[in-house]
């Protein structure tokens, strides 16, 4: 099952993918917490370590890997459970490399997933919903925006649940009789 979640920031999205991949986790194959955050400052490692502190009763394997998510292949069982976190950071880092911008990284990002969703049995995937201000934002802050978009609608199109986390409340905007087997007790 592909299960899209989307939504705010700290609006609760990774608590409800993580209960999520939790109950799509089958007993003999692995689980896996894909981390795509690369820490820029205290702040980001700081979250990154609540984050690691409040799934640990989950018993993920995490594995770091900031670009090139397609070689997740290479390094883990696609009969497993994925928790892909986050679809946002993993732009920002394909986008943004030495200094340099990076214009067409969102279709690199695009293909990339889509390539790698297509083998894996369960995964979910989390993106920030950055859409719905109304702020004048600068050129390549737009091009960001307008990049993670492309990839939201090209993700969203393969996967089999959509939801919008809205502070820790759900709403399924795709695929609600699928979300049915999905127990996030």
């Amino acid at each position: 099952m592909i299960v899209y979640v989307s939504g705010g920031c700290k609006n609760g999205k990774s608590s409800i993918a993580e209960k999520i991949s939790y109950s799509l986790k089958e007993d003999n194959n692995p689980f896996y917490y894909i981390a795509t955050m690369c820490p820029c400052d205290n702040e980001d490692i700081k979250r990154i370590e609540k984050h690691k502190k409040d799934r640990q009763h989950l018993f993920f394997e995490t594995i770091e890997i900031q670009r090139n998510i397609k070689n997740l292949e290479n390094i883990c069982d696609l009969r497993g459970t994925f928790l892909i976190d986050s679809v946002t950071a993993l732009l920002a880092n394909e986008m943004f490399i030495n200094e340099s911008i990076i214009n067409n990284a969102y279709e690199k990002v695009t293909e990339d997933l889509l390539y790698i969703i297509s083998k894996m049995k369960n995964v979910v995937l989390v993106s920030d919903y950055i859409f719905s201000d109304s702020i004048l934002y600068d050129n390549i802050t737009n091009q960001y925006k307008k990049g993670l978009a492309f990839i939201d609608k090209n993700c969203v199109k393969k996967s089999d649940v959509l939801i919008e986390v809205c502070y820790n409340n759900i709403i399924i905007h795709k695929g609600k009789e699928r979300f049915k087997e999905i127990n996030l007790c």
